[in-house]
Order: C-alpha cells, then sequence, then structure tokens
C-alpha cells in the first residue's frame, strides 16, 4: 500500500526543506566568524535567520509549534528592526542554538514526511 502525501504535507515539506537551505547559508555566513556591525555580511545573515523563521512559521500552518516558536519569534524581530541595530553576537548565537536543537527535528519531520508517516507537530 503506498501512502501518499496531502497537499497541506507536501507544502510542509517544501517549507522545512527551505528553512534548512536558510539556516545551511546562514551557518555558511559565520564560518569566518561573526559579521562587523555595517558588513553586507550581517544583512545577509539576518536575511537568512528571518526566511528560516518564516519558513518554519508557514509549516507550521498556523499553529505555532514549541520548537519553532524560538525561530518565529526571532523573524518576527528582524522584519521590524531597523538594520543599524542588528546584533551579530545574537544572530550567531541564534544561529548556533538553531543548528543544534531545532535542526535535528526539522530533519526528523522532513525524514517521517517523506516516508510518508503522517504526525502530529507541537
Amino acid at each position: 500500500m503506498t501512502n501518499t502525501r496531502t497537499d497541506r504535507e507536501n507544502r510542509e515539506l517544501l517549507r522545512l526543506t527551505d528553512a534548512t537551505a536558510a539556516l545551511d547559508q546562514a551557518r555558511s555566513i559565520l564560518r569566518d566568524g561573526p559579521p562587523k556591525p555595517g558588513n553586507e555580511r550581517l544583512l545577509a545573515l539576518a536575511y537568512c535567520m528571518l526566511t528560516f523563521g518564516e519558513m518554519l512559521k508557514q509549516a507550521s500552518h498556523g499553529t505555532v509549534a514549541q520548537a519553532y516558536s524560538g525561530p518565529i519569534a526571532l523573524r518576527d524581530k528582524l522584519a521590524h528592526v531597523p538594520h543599524r541595530k542588528l546584533n551579530a553576537e545574537v544572530l550567531a548565537t541564534s544561529v548556533e542554538r538553531a543548528a543544534s536543537e531545532i535542526l535535528p527535528l526539522i530533519q526528523a519531520r522532513i525524514q517521517d514526511l517523506s516516508n510518508g508517516r503522517v504526525s502530529v507537530f507541537v
């Protein structure tokens, strides 16, 4: 018997894949250390984390999963903070935390969706 994903599950899978790509890009930006204020690497890092949080928000289908609440809150702040007030250390810490705590959850959910397993993620 073949399990097929619903449209909602397909959208969730795409958003989680996009979130993973955004986090990977953020990690790449940080390979040379946190960017300096005013450096365009800082803007790129902020954009990656904004995208990461946005994709998790969309993957949550309007119900924020507890595991995603931190990146979504960061996304909400980044969407409204002037670029001159970006804090490279806060962003770097957020990337590290997301990579160690949230990325494994995302990867497990992607695996579940790819294998056709349906579960509620809260």
